[in-house]
């Protein structure tokens, strides 16, 4: 279950606001206090972000006022749009009091279970980038369809993503870090680790097929020691 929210008309015109924001109220007891109707809906919030879906026109870079239980008024910034959904993000991240409470301001409790294990994102040691993604998506209870829907793409593409047979633009990882529920940092490359130079050839090989149109199988990689 999601939240329902109301967010105000949009302040752009006030000559007084250099920086105009939109007040965010969270739905409660099925209304919206001191707000017409709902026209915002929550899908997933985070201890960094919140990914939301309105038919208003939000613009990159605006910022929004939540008041939050246990927070009070917390400030987010739109950072990318797919349609109808936006992803933002905290200026500050959010305490485990304050998350637990957002959550369960409208969540079912497998929802904020899930939320509550991707606001801390591990990373395992010399992970690659696509088990990576696989198993976040997991953690977080969401199918390929989920993330394939909130990104706007193809199932198949977000399956290659974790299969390693392709690897996303680096523009699109905050996204993916949003849709997800994690740092945009858990998404970062990381070092190889000696003892790993099997998966790097695999990756260089998935590289260097893609920019030349061709198979990983058809490419040969040779080193001299």
């Amino acid at each position: 279950m999601a939240i329902k929210a109301h967010l105000d008309p949009s302040k752009s015109g006030d000559p007084q606001r250099a920086a105009p924001r939109r007040e965010l109220r969270l739905e409660t007891s099925g209304f919206v206090p001191g707000a017409g109707e709902a026209n915002v809906t929550i899908h997933n919030i985070s201890a960094t972000g919140l990914l939301l879906e309105t038919g208003l026109d939000l613009t990159q870079g605006e910022r929004l006022t939540l008041d939050l239980p246990e927070a009070g008024a917390v400030m987010a910034v739109v950072v990318w749009r797919s349609e109808r959904l936006f992803g933002c993000t905290f200026e500050q991240a959010l305490g485990p009091a304050a998350l637990a409470a957002a959550q369960l301001q409208g969540f079912a409790p497998e929802a904020a279970q899930a939320e509550s294990r991707s606001a801390q994102p591990s990373i395992a040691k010399g992970e690659a980038l696509g088990p990576r993604l696989n198993r976040l998506r997991r953690e977080a209870g969401l199918t390929l369809s989920d993330v394939a829907a909130v990104l706007g793409v193809s199932k198949p593409t977000v399956w290659a993503w974790e299969k390693g047979k392709a690897r996303p633009l680096p523009e699109r990882l905050d996204a993916i870090a949003a849709t997800l529920g994690v740092p945009p940092e858990t998404l970062a490359e990381m070092p190889a680790t000696p003892g790993n130079a099997s998966a790097l050839i695999e990756e260089c090989r998935t590289r260097i097929a893609e920019a030349c149109g061709a198979t990983a199988k058809s490419v040969r990689i040779v080193i001299e020691l």
